[in-house]
């Protein structure tokens, strides 16, 4: 019988239980013992970093970057396409790392390289220079990758789903705090007497120095795998993901022996089997399956979306509703911010729903989830005043950001011997959604409210419709109607 599942999970429990191979079957929020809750606090706190520095130039480029440099709008939108297109690539490439060198290793190196060209924006003069630094600055992103594989590899399928979403949600509040942070520091430096030229140019000292604090802790005080024999002996063993009901997995019962691969040996936390096989076969492995390229559209559709509305929205405000640079900062962090509970309550949904019908539940949540997205940014286009735009803008980022939980509670059941390879593949599809979404923004840059409804729709029939299409392990949304 599947354990009791409930769509918010107990975060603050007496002490961590664990199944048979070392990985948690609860979340104890508050905790930093090892293995387990270090390595979260670790995972979201490097995405967390990486994001923030990732976005940095994008709350002073309206205001204070582009007149500097003498930018047009469309030099503008064309390094924010830059910003989020590279990672693309680079997140594609960091999945089979990741499954080669495990996550500790890969964030602190991708945390130290992705502060080189940030640190290197202050000496560009030109439009092309601005878009050829933010082409590697894009490598940042990747980090995103190891965040939801040290997750995966630390927790229960259980809790998978809520652990990815919590994490990856927090690590998204960067794209927030950006618009909180920068700003503030650059009005700092011009209160101490250096121009507007050189502030900004300084500013970006602060997220330099951010990642490579967090850098140096993910490498130094994270766990790359979970040791069974070195778990204290108190905390309560439960059956391992491969003995729990299928119910509470999300996975049939008819496909658990072929779609559980163990991990051999066990202590070794990575799957050996990944780590011999070359990368290129790895990657067409994972897209052979159907599933992989309609997850990377539909996280397009989500994380995409996220991305793209990071890039233009204080430009939104300033130019829709003429705000200042730190007003239209403060409005920009909501969306941002919302990260804060909104991704983690997507995967709070898909795990509560596949309690209760098993990966039809999931794909159910994510169906639902993207037809709320895709009304609510219709909504946004057409709001007519500040306080309406605003009370829009909270909805539809609740709505995307709570898709990007959902997408990452199903990812982990697709291929789960290559599971760093495929949430590289779906990461890098955000990307790509990132990078289309900002090309609509630069092709409608005066109208960026016909930018949003063309947004809309796309999630509409690229996130809910193709969801329909999903089938893992025998089960889709359309076996759900039919028979849950």
């Amino acid at each position: 019988m599947a354990p009791k599942n409930r769509s918010c999970p107990n975060l603050f429990p007496s002490r961590l239980s664990y199944d048979d191979e070392g990985k948690a079957t609860n979340i104890k929020l508050l905790s930093l013992g090892r293995p387990h809750m270090r390595s979260f606090h670790l995972a979201w706190l490097g995405f967390f970093a990486a994001f923030t520095a990732w976005f940095a130039l994008n709350p002073l480029l309206k205001k204070t970057i582009g007149p500097d440099l003498g930018l047009t709008e469309k030099q503008v939108a064309m390094s924010d396409i830059a910003n989020v297109a590279s990672t693309v690539v680079f997140r594609i490439l960091v999945g089979p790392l990741v499954d080669k060198l495990g996550p500790r290793r890969v964030m602190s190196l991708v945390l130290a390289l992705g502060c080189i060209p940030l640190g290197l924006v202050g000496l560009v003069s030109s439009a092309t220079g601005l878009i050829v630094i933010r082409l590697f600055i894009g490598l940042l992103g990747s980090t995103f990758v190891a965040c939801q594989y040290w997750t995966t590899t630390m927790f229960s399928r259980n809790v998978v789903g809520s652990a990815n979403a919590i994490a990856g949600g927090w690590g998204n509040m960067g794209g927030g705090a950006t618009y909180l942070l920068m700003p503030q520091v650059m009005n700092g430096f011009l209160s101490a007497g250096l121009s507007k030229h050189d502030a900004w140019r300084v500013s970006l000292v602060v997220p330099v120095a951010i990642c490579l604090l967090v850098s140096a802790m993910c490498y130094f005080l994270g766990d790359d795998k979970v040791n069974p024999r070195s778990l204290p002996t108190h905390i309560d063993s439960k059956p391992s993901e491969s003995t729990l009901a299928p119910e509470a997995t999300g996975i049939p019962k008819q496909a658990e022996d072929t779609a559980i691969i163990p991990v051999e040996p066990k202590d070794t936390g990575l799957a050996t089997s990944a780590s011999n096989i070359p990368v290129y076969k790895i990657m067409m492995t994972a897209l052979s399956n159907h599933n992989v390229p309609l997850l990377m559209m539909q996280y397009a559709c989500c994380f995409g979306v996220e991305l793209a509305v990071d890039s233009v929205l204080s430009k939104y405000f300033i130019n829709h509703f003429k705000l200042d640079q730190t007003i239209a900062g403060y409005l920009a962090s909501i969306f941002g911010m919302m990260n804060l509970f909104s991704r983690a309550s997507g995967g709070f949904l898909s795990d509560w729903a596949a309690g209760k019908w098993g990966m039809k539940g999931r794909l159910r949540v994510q169906s639902l989830g993207f037809l709320c997205s895709a009304a609510c940014l219709l909504g946004f286009s057409f709001a007519p005043s500040l306080s309406t735009s605003v009370i829009s803008l909270v909805l539809f980022s609740y709505f995307v950001q709570a898709g990007c939980g959902s997408t990452f509670g199903i990812v982990p059941f697709v291929i789960p011997h290559i599971m760093g390879a495929v949430s590289g593949l779906v990461g890098a599809g955000g990307n790509i959604g990132g990078a289309i979404f900002n090309a609509v923004f630069t092709v409608y840059v005066d109208d960026l409210n016909t930018a949003f409804r063309i947004m809309g729709c796309v999630v509409f029939v690229c996130g809910a419709v193709l969801n329909f299409f999903v089938r893992i392990h025998g089960e889709s949304v359309i076996t759900l109607w039919k028979r849950g």
